[in-house]
């Protein structure tokens, strides 16, 4: 009697979880995945130009800047568990994670405008000031939208293969939005001749079709009545429950390791671009070629996955992204080639990371509701996106150091021992990262085998739970098993 399918009578809030034989339609991933694109343009800028702007063209030093990012991810720390936990706790009649796209979408957009428009009279304790409070603001609406969003797509279907299809889809427009935030502010700054008025002009742009895009996954998604939240456990409570789960605490030291690594180039590129290689024309070349191995492996990865597994398919991308950062030591001027070239490589580890990291974290949600009975992808995805900034963060603020500890100074030719330390800082140190990544993420213990295991269990209890409610309300028992 296992294989008998649940009664189709039931209550949709009660059904198993199996998806649907069609899985999901091309509009479902496409609504869910464009915001991505706006992500991408948001992070991608404020993470390769943003450094540079400050102290180069705003002369803001370097370890006085390193802070900003430090603190935004203290406060980060505070609020994407919290915004988990009130994610997973909300009844509305839109669901519990829709309603904070429209909370979060306009104050993203005018915020990211404001962080590249400082006015031109604030002395360097000003802009510090300045960019830290709308560091701190944009980077706390953006766990309002992000946190729900990201778990939004855990729920949409709890197939193996088919979270890789959705989150590949999602990660494939994170990379062309990317690509678009990549040469889009070369393009505004050039336009207009200067960097602060190019800047402004580009934040204005990105801020608007970030919102539209946010508002328009509104409208096109919809959440499934099956996950509204049930008895959620209380916050601290969920906390220590989260990381008793074994399987989520190895892969959350796997991604952040692996983040860490990767994270440095969008920081350092210019850098490295200016003064080891000396062809600062390249930055949005290699940043595109990064971001082409990246979406260009995607496709690649998911079908790896699908013939090999998660666990498989992400260890041979860490082991591709460890042997390119090693060889990303033998930079110097004119390799802008080798560099292109490399940084294709990489690019591929990392979309592997961002594509199938995420669908094993859903699968991890699944081994969560085994332990506990209850949906909470806001706690998971809550932790993880603060561990995604942290990641980022912890590279900028680890890079901004290391420049003034190696005494870099801006606009100026470098000494060899400056050269090195960039070198470390962007080549050796992601290759170490990469490595301990992967030596760790043998330890995980969730393969394709043992998820079909814990769905079919869930399927049973999904039954089992059915019949008692129906023998309690004095219905005849649905029919046995699952």
């Amino acid at each position: 009697m296992a294989n008998r399918r649940p009664d189709r009578t039931a209550d949709p809030d009660d059904a198993p979880l199996a998806p649907a034989p069609d899985g999901l339609s091309v509009a479902q991933i496409l609504g869910y995945s464009l915001p991505a694109f706006g992500s991408a343009m948001v992070l991608i800028s404020v993470g390769v130009y943003l450094p540079k702007f400050y102290t180069d063209e705003l002369l803001v030093g370097p370890a006085l800047l390193s802070w900003v990012f430090l603190l935004g991810r203290v406060w980060d720390a505070i609020t994407d568990p919290l915004m988990g936990y009130v994610s997973d706790r909300t009844r509305t009649r839109w669901g519990r994670r829709r309603p904070y796209f429209l909370v979060s979408a306009v104050p993203i957009g005018v915020i990211f405008y404001f962080i590249w428009s400082p006015a031109a009279s604030l002395s360097q304790t000003g802009l510090f000031v300045h960019l830290l409070v709308c560091y701190l603001a944009l980077y706390t609406f953006w766990t309002v939208f992000s946190i729900p969003y990201i778990s939004l797509g855990a729920e949409m279907t709890t197939h193996y293969h088919e979270r890789t299809r959705l989150f590949g889809a999602r990660q494939a427009f994170f990379v062309a939005g990317t690509a678009f935030g990549t040469l889009a502010p070369v393009y505004f700054a050039q336009r207009a001749g200067d960097a602060r008025e190019g800047y402004s002009l580009m934040a204005a742009v990105f801020g608007a079709l970030t919102m539209l895009l946010i508002v328009f996954a509104f409208t096109r998604v919809r959440e499934k009545r099956s996950h509204a939240p049930r008895d959620p456990l209380p916050f601290f409570q969920g906390l220590r429950v989260t990381f008793k789960n074994r399987a989520f605490v190895v892969l959350m030291f796997v991604y952040v390791t692996s983040l860490v690594g990767s994270s440095f180039l969008a920081m350092l590129t210019p850098y490295i671009a200016q003064y080891v290689i000396h062809e600062s024309w390249v930055v949005p070349w290699v940043v595109l070629a990064f971001m082409g191995g990246s979406v260009g492996s995607i496709y690649l990865w998911v079908q790896m996955a699908k013939r090999h597994g998660k666990n498989k398919t992400w260890s041979v991308a860490m082991a591709i992204g460890t042997a390119g950062y090693f060889c990303s030591l033998t930079y110097h001027e004119g390799t802008w080639v080798r560099w292109i070239v490399l940084a294709v490589i990489v690019g591929a580890a990392s979309g592997c990371t961002s594509a199938i990291g995420n669908a094993i974290l859903a699968d991890v949600v699944d081994s969560d509701e085994l332990e506990t009975g209850k949906r909470r992808e806001g706690a998971f995805f809550g932790i993880m996106a603060l561990l995604d900034k942290a990641a980022v963060g912890l590279a900028a603020f680890i890079g901004l150091r290391g420049l003034d500890a190696i005494g870099y100074q801006p606009n100026v030719a470098q000494t060899e021992s400056v050269i090195f330390g960039m070198k470390f800082l962007y080549c050796l140190l992601p290759a170490i990262c990469h490595l301990a990544a992967l030596i760790l993420f043998q330890r995980f213990p969730i393969t394709r085998e043992v998820h079909a295991e814990i769905q079919a269990e869930l399927a049973r209890r999904a039954v089992r739970r059915h019949e008692t409610d129906r023998g309690e309300n004095g219905s005849a028992p649905g029919p046995p098993g699952a």
